[in-house]
């Protein structure tokens, strides 16, 4: 082996790399709470770090990390990795938390993922404004479009104890 060549063919810089990232631990930064691991082998938490600055400048809400993350993924490390959505939320909304994973290939993907559907990201301003309008279509001439449930419906009545 050629001593000019470096050490492309010997597994030195890796190992030494991952012990020094074995010891030192995750990134305790902040903003890796958005992250579930595991990750990519070879990504590094400080690049991670990077592209989700890049992804909270191009838009503060978390919710849509599913859609800026990559491309700045792309931009820091200069490969194209996948970004599954891992956020859970309650029934009734009260509790959420956003949460990602960035994989390479098909390490972490579950088989009901591809059955799921795509409105788990956050809604936009614009679905807000196409059920405004539905609402508004739906309703009489000159009236108020409802605000509760609708008209004419009451709940049953409750059950007799015995």
């Amino acid at each position: 082996m050629d001593p000019a060549a470096g050490s492309g063919g010997t597994i030195a810089p890796p190992m030494i790399k991952s012990l020094v990232r074995t010891f030192r631990g995750p990134s305790r930064d902040p903003m890796m709470a958005y992250i579930s691991r595991p990750m990519p082998r070879d990504l590094l938490d400080e690049q991670v770090v990077a592209a989700l600055e890049l992804a909270f400048a191009a838009d503060p809400n978390p919710a849509y990390l599913v859609e800026t993350l990559p491309p700045a993924l792309k931009q820091v490390t200069g490969r194209d990795l996948q970004v599954l959505d891992r956020s859970v939320r309650d029934v009734t909304g009260a509790f959420s938390k956003v949460q990602v994973m960035i994989r390479d290939g098909d390490v972490g993907r579950w088989p009901g993922y591809d059955a799921m559907s795509y409105p788990l990201l956050a809604p936009s301003s614009k679905v807000e404004e196409t059920r405004a309008a539905i609402v508004a279509a739906d309703a009489p001439e000159g009236s108020e479009p409802p605000s509760g449930p609708k008209p004419g419906w009451a709940p049953p009545p409750p059950l007799e104890r015995r």
